[in-house]
């Protein structure tokens, strides 16, 4: 019998007394002998004949000297060797009794070995089956109770990344931009078209030479209060680096301002807010004035813009920080640097299309809601004529300059400016700054000492100026030869390292910058030198 899958019970016998074969065999008396059963060994004593005759045991056949493949080993085609040691045949685990118990005599105990077995299969039948049943039941009633959808105690949502929520600016974050202000979210785009809102200044998004992967615009309103306005862009590109030529793209738009008439009342520098950030407050010069913060910056691949705009004043960069600083920090785990300790100052606007001389958003209208400022390209021809006080001739090149070069600015489409009226630039650059400064003093002694010299000149200092360069302002009055009519000149002239920056305009006494515009120009001039390639 095989050890392997026997599903017959095995049964234990008593072990039996070896004194019984003892005295079986040392027993005289004639009754024949008891053996073990085996299958190929002596039967059991046969019963006498009727005459008492003994009848002889069956004949016993020969054993074999090759087992077949049923006695002891499973079948194969490859016979052994005839002098190769065969394998023993498989014993059961049970004892020398218990093998003789099985005996053909005993076949009670074969036929209670069968019925555990059937009664078992049939127990596991019925058991898998229950199992099977209930099973099916908890899982039709988990069904019925939690559809599809339902959001039932077992489902597990997906995460999903909402860009909206991530890179755009979000009520909350505008908490303390303005005091006793509360926002709210006005619109939402995820899909820009001709009509979506776009910052003062910049092309619209659709318009961009080159085009981002994405773009998102929000826009925000104040629920009470004054009147005010914030737009957020965000504009994701393809890498880094196309977000970086996108960037100064924008920056320049910002710089020069071609698509409103605006005034850029002061530049913005940032450090610890962006990769790189640069803004302006800006001035539309509207019947009613209008004033706008913008503020360009780029976090990895992501351009950002903010347009935030008010009636009466520009709304202060500072209190924007938190709210950029908060969506930055969002925008950043994609890359780019995030924020850390941002801060603003004053500066430079940022770079126009004639870098290093003044443009039209660096001058302010005259007449409010009228007129646009349009100037010449930079040329080494310089025609000057000046105000007459320079007591020098100002096309000629100075003893010193390695170059001198004019720009000038004429005001456009306004009915009340003077036939004419434009503001001439002339730059002069030294080779060191102590020779741009000595230039500088000549020409500004010239001027104040104009009227003692001329004695028909009336000079008037109206500021000493200090910022980027430092210098002189005036009005100059001067008599008109062979009449009693007189020409108004306002006049700058400063240093600012290793050059010298000539201003001059013909204003009337009823068309005129304001004293503190005029030294506004100035000082912008002054700044935009720092731009020079």
């Amino acid at each position: 019998m095989s050890e392997q899958g026997d599903r017959t019970p095995r049964r234990a016998l008593p072990p039996r007394d070896d004194d019984e074969f003892d005295d079986a065999i040392d027993d005289e008396s004639p009754a024949p002998r008891r053996e073990r059963w085996e299958a190929t060994g002596p039967v059991p004593d046969a019963p006498a004949g009727p005459a008492g005759t003994p009848i002889p045991p069956p004949a016993v056949l020969p054993v074999p000297d090759i087992a077949p493949a049923s006695a002891g080993r499973r079948f194969s085609a490859v016979d052994l060797p005839a002098d190769e040691e065969r394998p023993l045949p498989r014993r059961s685990a049970l004892s020398p009794a218990a093998t003789r118990a099985m005996s053909p005599r005993t076949p009670d105990v074969a036929e209670e070995a069968v019925a555990p077995q059937t009664r078992s299969y049939r127990k596991l039948f019925l058991g898998s089956l229950v199992a099977l049943v209930l099973a099916g039941a908890v899982i039709a009633a988990f069904v019925l109770l939690n559809p599809p959808g339902s959001g039932g105690p077992g489902a597990t949502p997906t995460p999903t990344f909402d860009p909206v929520a991530t890179y755009l600016v979000q009520p909350a974050d505008l908490d303390g931009v303005r005091a006793n202000t509360t926002w709210e979210a006005a619109a939402t785009v995820t899909e820009p078209d001709a009509s979506t809102p776009a910052a003062k200044c910049l092309v619209p998004v659709l318009e961009s030479e080159t085009q981002p992967a994405s773009t998102l615009v929000r826009t925000f309103s104040p629920v009470a209060g004054a009147a005010a306005g914030l737009l957020h862009q965000v504009e994701t590109y393809a890498s880094p680096e196309e977000a970086a030529a996108a960037y100064e793209a924008r920056a320049a738009q910002l710089g020069s301002c071609e698509r409103n008439t605006a005034w850029v009342e002061e530049g913005k520098e940032f450090t610890g807010l962006a990769d790189e950030a640069t803004g302006s407050t800006v001035v539309l010069q509207g019947p009613d004035a209008e004033y706008h913060t913008i503020i360009v910056s780029r976090t990895g691949s992501h351009v950002n813009i903010v347009d935030a705009t008010q009636a009466t004043e520009p709304m202060a960069v500072g209190s924007l920080l938190p709210a950029m600083a908060d969506t930055f920090a969002r925008q950043c785990t994609d890359g780019g640097t995030c924020p850390s300790s941002p801060a603003v100052t004053a500066g430079v606007p940022p770079v126009n299309e004639t870098p290093g001389y003044l443009t039209g958003v660096d001058l302010p209208r005259i007449t409010a809601g009228a007129g646009a400022w349009r100037g010449t390209a930079p040329t080494a021809t310089v025609g000057s004529p000046g105000s007459r006080c320079e007591a020098m001739e100002l096309k000629e090149r100075p003893a010193g300059a390695t170059t001198h070069v004019q720009r000038t600015l004429v005001m456009q489409d306004d009915a009340a400016a003077p036939d004419g009226f434009g503001v001439d630039e002339v730059l002069y650059t030294f080779a060191t700054p102590e020779e741009a400064n000595a230039f500088a003093a000549t020409l500004a002694g010239n001027i104040d000492g104009c009227a003692e010299r001329t004695g028909t000149a009336e000079v008037a200092r109206t500021a000493d100026l200090s910022g980027a360069g430092t210098g002189l302002a005036w009005v100059v009055t001067r008599k008109v030869d062979g009449s009693d009519g007189t020409v108004r000149f306002r006049v700058a002239a400063l240093a600012a390292g290793n050059h010298v920056i000539y201003l001059m305009a013909n204003p009337t006494p009823e068309y005129d910058f304001a004293d503190e515009a005029w030294h506004g120009v100035a000082l912008r001039a002054a700044e935009r030198v720092t731009q020079l390639p």
